[in-house]
């Protein structure tokens, strides 16, 4: 069995796949699984990437690369490398992205030696100029966790959490079936089923921000469909928490949940149907929004006000 397995799914990355690859074979944790997931990748991507393979021969043998029949998205990719990994501790790379090279022996030395089941680092922000630090944890107690990510306090990702993979395994963990913020619903269920969190105080972790990806062209159909995937998100983990959570969960998921809802709030303000999908989305935590220690005074006025609006609707 190997120690850790790194999931990396491949789309659309010919221009970053090379500098990603290069920093997980040069891992000096030797016994590695890589699991490279081509999502039908419409560029050069898998063919530098055995290029670069190559030059590794020893990694050879540890290397999976495998094609999906269709073009299914990051959860897709993700949920199918879960259930083919083999490794004793699990972990997630996106294939713009790069990682310290003593990364994933650092963070099982530390899984081991703590007798975690999840591993948590910091990371860097990167533009390739310039790079900010993001601590990857403010407490390792399990409840406060679950909250800062709920209040987006940390960050929600997979790719800085070293998870053992026994807990993918013996936990019902739900997959979500969209491909926008299907990191958060993967990570609070992880976190809640953890029979230790601990905190590795270095960033390992490089994750590329992209400033030509970076785009004010919103249309409203795109506010819709992010409106809908999260609205799905929020019902994956509102049901997991129903019976389980402490009152400071519950008023980080209320604070969460509003926010979710508030991605249609630009356009329900003046279009009905859109009002009629907002209010149908916060009918549980209406009378929950005006005692929430996380929302502002400003927050909640316009939350009110909008309610009751909608209450006019014919």
């Amino acid at each position: 069995m190997p120690k850790v397995s790194i999931i990396i799914p491949v789309y659309g990355v010919e221009k970053y796949i090379e500098r990603c690859a290069r920093s997980l074979f040069e891992q000096t944790l030797d016994d590695i699984e890589y699991l490279f997931i081509d999502d039908c990748t419409p560029d050069r991507s898998i063919d530098i990437l055995k290029q670069v393979l190559e030059e590794y021969p020893h990694r050879k043998c540890q290397v999976v690369i495998h094609r999906m029949e269709q073009n299914s998205g990051q959860a897709k990719v993700r949920e199918w490398g879960m259930r083919n990994a083999t490794g004793e501790y699990v972990i997630h790379c996106d294939s713009d992205d790069w990682v310290d090279i003593h990364m994933y022996e650092d963070m099982y030395n530390k899984a081991i030696e703590d007798g975690s089941s999840v591993v948590v680092c910091d990371f860097y922000s990167t533009d390739c100029e310039k790079r900010h630090l993001v601590r990857g944890l403010t407490s390792t107690n399990r409840d406060d966790v679950i909250a800062d990510v709920l209040l987006w306090k940390i960050a929600c990702c997979l790719w800085n959490k070293l998870v053992q993979r026994e807990l993918y395994l013996r936990s019902k963990i739900e997959y979500p079936i969209n491909n926008m913020g299907e990191d958060g619903v993967l990570v609070v269920q992880i976190l809640w089923y953890a029979n230790k969190i601990s905190y590795l105080r270095e960033a390992l972790y490089f994750y590329y921000n992209n400033p030509i990806s970076i785009t004010n062209d919103i249309t409203d159909e795109k506010i819709r469909r992010r409106f809908i995937q999260a609205t799905a998100n929020v019902g994956i983990i509102k049901q997991f928490l129903v019976d389980k959570s402490s009152k400071k969960i519950n008023d980080a998921l209320t604070k969460y949940i509003f926010e979710q809802s508030y991605l249609i709030v630009p356009l329900a303000k003046c279009n009905k149907e859109d009002l009629k999908k907002w209010r149908a989305s916060i009918d549980n935590i209406k009378s929950l929004v005006y005692k929430s220690p996380y929302l502002s005074i400003k927050n909640k006025l316009v939350f009110y006000l909008l309610l009751f609006k909608s209450k006019y609707l014919k």
